[in-house]
């Protein structure tokens, strides 16, 4: 019975799916966090921008939102806080998910970081929301373990002479384990490897100083709106 239940229901997913493709609508199915770490200069905000130009070339109708002034984004974004809104407009005009651009999300997520409640519920069912948020981070750990638990690829960044950058993705999971359990450190998989040249072009695609105009503003507005938040302690 069950078999047939799932027969069933496999035929009607492969049947939307392909009238959503005769609408000339590619369905986005990824979701979670992909987080590009490195010290500074490794082409972290780059290697970020490099995979956003990917999704934006391959899902046009995305909603994407960015915090550090992505030129191609529908809305800016000052905190975390406004993701949940984000995902509202987006599903308001009918887009087929939301990308989220964070440059340096450790700020805003890090282990001691106050969390609107309402993100960390939006954050925990991207799935569901359709939600994929790239996020950097000089360091894997920075980040809270609430986020870091919705984290699918780590991606550790290295550049040559400011202009050559390469990625290697690899599983969260598998990073997770070497950093909390050293004394069983394991061999990582490499998922895939990206490489490219730090053109002008590519560089003039975001403001890189509008994270730390955002950061002064934020800061302002913490101290105005003290309610509805939890602290991470972990």
């Amino acid at each position: 019975m069950k078999f047939y239940q799932f027969i069933k229901y496999k035929v009607k997913d492969v049947k939307h799916y392909r009238q959503l493709r005769k609408q000339g609508i590619k369905p986005f199915k990824d979701f979670g966090l992909t987080l590009f770490t490195g010290r500074q200069g490794a082409g972290k905000t780059m290697s970020l921008v490099y995979e956003a130009e990917r999704y934006r070339a391959e899902f046009p109708d995305l909603y994407i939102c960015s915090n550090f002034g992505y030129v191609y984004q529908d809305e800016p974004m000052k905190s975390l806080a406004d993701i949940p809104n984000a995902v509202l407009k987006a599903n308001a005009l009918n887009k087929i998910g939301v990308l989220i651009l964070w440059d340096e999300i450790q700020n805003d997520f890090d282990s001691f970081s106050k969390v609107s409640k309402d993100v960390l519920r939006t954050v925990t069912q991207q799935r569901k929301q359709k939600i994929k948020i790239l996020g950097t981070s000089q360091v894997f750990t920075r980040v809270s373990k609430a986020l870091r638990e919705q984290t699918f690829e780590v991606v550790v960044c290295n550049t040559i002479m400011g202009r050559y950058t390469k990625g290697k993705f690899y599983d969260a999971d598998e990073f997770s384990h070497n950093i909390d359990k050293p004394e069983e450190k394991k061999q990582l998989h490499r998922l895939r490897t990206v490489s490219f040249v730090q053109t002008d072009e590519l560089r003039e695609l975001y403001d890189s100083y509008a994270v730390i105009r955002t950061l002064s503003e934020q800061a302002v507005q913490e101290k105005k709106n003290p309610n509805n938040v939890v602290v991470i302690n972990q």
